[in-house]
């Protein structure tokens, strides 16, 4: 009787086993759908200039940037585009849009730049090619051209546009933006510089 229960047991045991086998399987079949990535960069300012010349005075100046900005891939559309930009550079300046809009004192960069306005023309593993086409209704229209390309966990960010406008600033982006990390992401190191750090105590 004893053994009756024990295979009794062992027989349910063993279709369990090969009904959860067979459901891991089915769930590994299965094809993933592909999802946006979305990562946070921030701008590092020692490698991170918007060059600003031109102008009736023949100004050159480099202003460092510094903050942060959301980047937001697909790979599966071929798509991507510059949300929550955060940033600025170290000066105000007067800055013009061409759209009939009067001038106005800005350290914004996404206000200089439209970065968040910028169409993804070109989508890679290794490089993105942004581009905006800004119709200027009185000097004719003009093109913001942004390439991000992907150095490891760095992004290199280069890119520029001149004003249609006589006595016009040329505006060049020259910034190195890094990863930051996901708060569980940082939550795990602490942890386990923690572990770490009580084990070595012992």
């Amino acid at each position: 009787m004893d053994n009756l229960k024990e295979k009794g047991k062992t027989m349910k045991r063993g279709i369990i086993s090969i009904m959860f086998a067979m459901f891991v399987l089915c769930l590994w079949s299965v094809p993933a759908k592909a999802t946006p990535v979305t990562t946070i960069y921030d701008f590092l300012p020692e490698q991170s200039k918007l060059g600003v010349s031109g102008g009736f005075a023949g100004t050159s100046k480099a202003y460092p940037v510094e903050g942060q900005f959301q980047l937001s891939i697909d790979f599966d559309v071929g798509t991507a585009s510059i949300d929550q930009v955060d940033a600025t550079i170290s000066e105000a300046i007067w800055y013009q849009s061409g759209r009939g809009e009067p001038p106005r004192l800005t350290q914004d960069l996404n206000t200089i730049f439209h970065m968040t306005e910028l169409e993804s023309m070109y989508v890679s593993d290794t490089q993105i090619d942004f581009l905006l086409e800004i119709e200027c209704p009185f000097w004719g229209n003009y093109d913001i051209q942004l390439r991000l390309t992907f150095m490891d966990d760095l992004l290199h960010l280069r890119g520029g546009y001149s004003e249609p406008m006589p006595d016009s600033y040329q505006y060049d982006l020259d910034a190195v933006a890094g990863v930051i990390p996901e708060p569980a992401t940082v939550l795990l190191l602490g942890l386990g510089g923690f572990v770490l750090r009580r084990r070595g105590g012992r």
